[in-house]
């Protein structure tokens, strides 16, 4: 079959949108479709398509016929390349082993594909879909593919007395095709698919429906994404403008304005130790929001500066959340362990804990002590007996919470943990348990 009888045999989709989640994207595409409706895909397309999601909507298919195809060079004419010779016109009689037949001789030679020359240009091994519909009509090819993502990035600039928060939604198409889309949805959340395949760094070619995507290169005006809300514990967003995807690109538009509060301090979160052990706190700042942001990658700015970069997990409406940006060299610690007793069953540390601010200005820190034992006890000593709501017990051990340490200056807190460890028989039924004298 020629080229030109293939081109014809083309059709283009009238309506192209794309649904984007940040591991996969559902294409769906409207068609004109006749009752045998073909679909071709280059195998390197084809292979990142998610098993069973390829499918025809608004009506009935009859059956579904998957057909690998080699090539469209059956039957070409072709120029088979040696040194020093003229090349030879030849006519491709098996592509997948490049038998050919010169035409001038007759006689059967085997090519590699770096020595042909083409007279057309040669399309790659791929996969022919067939869907036979019960009538032809308008309908719509849906399916699931690799290679199109998208994820959140955020801004927040921190001032003296104010801060700026700015969200973009990152769309990267890492295929080799150029997507004219006239309608797009992101999707933030956790969504799961069944197989996990390999990812390719490109696809090395476009399925048919794709010949005209190329024709605009850019939009007029840069499109808005507007929220549309919660859907299944899934939230998504909607874009109503078209644009044009390119190929090996990422397309960034800004898709969210919450109102964020933040609150800066320095903070560590310390596993129970038997010894002696010093450091220093985390540069943090916690942050709320009144809208619910898609997990994705912040980056910090003081004073027009970057003082960190830190992931940003699902953060819903109301809930806050904590971003390490690494140590605060000015804030530190130092906790003097002094074992009083030691038993079988059970174990009594006195702990006296120092922290430090060398800043020149006041900071909030927080402190908090894991303890992973069984069963513990908490009693405050010196000066926190008389002020017991310095030192305050959770359920993973005790914590020191929004306290203001002035500059150049230290505090002190002194309390004693007791240690029971349960029988070796009974520690798979006694849950842990905690109490404050």
């Amino acid at each position: 079959m020629s080229t030109d009888s293939k081109e014809k045999e083309k059709i283009f989709p009238s309506f192209t949108e794309l649904r984007i989640y940040p591991s996969f994207t559902e294409i769906r595409e409207k068609f004109n479709a006749p009752q045998n409706f073909k679909m071709y895909f280059p195998r390197e397309v084809y292979d990142q398509i998610v098993n069973g999601s390829l499918c025809v909507e608004g009506t009935d298919v009859l059956s579904q016929n998957s057909v690998t195809k080699a090539n469209n060079l059956e039957n070409q004419t072709v120029f088979l390349r040696r040194p020093r010779e003229e090349p030879i016109q030849c006519l491709v009689i098996r592509p997948n082993d490049l038998l050919l037949k010169e035409i001038k001789t007759g006689r059967f030679i085997r090519a590699t594909q770096d020595q042909l020359e083409y007279v057309n240009i040669p399309e790659e091994e791929g996969q022919e879909v067939t869907f036979a519909l019960k009538e032809a009509g308008e309908a719509t090819l849906s399916y699931l593919i690799h290679g199109i993502t998208w994820k959140p990035r955020y801004n927040l600039k921190v001032e003296s007395d104010n801060h700026q928060f700015d969200a973009w939604a990152d769309m990267t198409n890492n295929t080799k095709r150029d997507y004219k889309i006239k309608h797009t949805e992101l999707f933030g959340g956790d969504v799961h698919l069944q197989d996990s395949p390999v990812h390719s760094r490109g696809y090395g070619g476009q399925c048919y429906c794709a010949q005209e995507c190329c024709c605009l290169r850019s939009a007029p005006a840069a499109p808005q994404i507007e929220s549309q809300g919660e859907l299944a514990g899934i939230y998504w967003y909607s874009i109503d403008q078209p644009f044009v995807l390119i190929q090996q690109s990422t397309f960034s538009l800004p898709f969210v304005k919450p109102t964020i509060t933040i609150e800066k301090y320095s903070g560590l979160e310390n596993q129970f130790q038997e010894r002696t052990q010093k450091g220093k706190f985390q540069r943090k700042y916690r942050i709320e929001s009144d809208k619910f942001l898609p997990k994705g990658t912040i980056t910090i700015r003081e004073e027009g500066r970057i003082v960190g970069q830190a992931h940003l997990c699902d953060l819903s409406q109301g809930e806050k959340q904590d971003l390490d940006c690494g140590d605060d060299p000015d804030v530190s610690f130092i906790r003097n362990v002094k074992t009083l007793s030691q038993k079988r069953d059970s174990a009594l540390y006195s702990i006296r804990l120092i922290i430090k601010n060398s800043k020149s200005k006041s900071i909030k820190f927080e402190y908090k002590e894991i303890i992973s034992t069984a069963k513990f006890t908490i009693t405050p000593k010196g000066e926190n007996a008389l002020n017991d709501d310095k030192i305050q017990l959770i359920n993973e051990g005790l914590q020191i919470f929004h306290e203001e340490l002035k500059s150049n200056n230290e505090l002190i807190y002194q309390y004693e943990i007791l240690l029971e460890y349960p029988n070796q028989q009974d520690q798979c039924q006694i849950p842990q348990t905690y109490s404050y004298n």
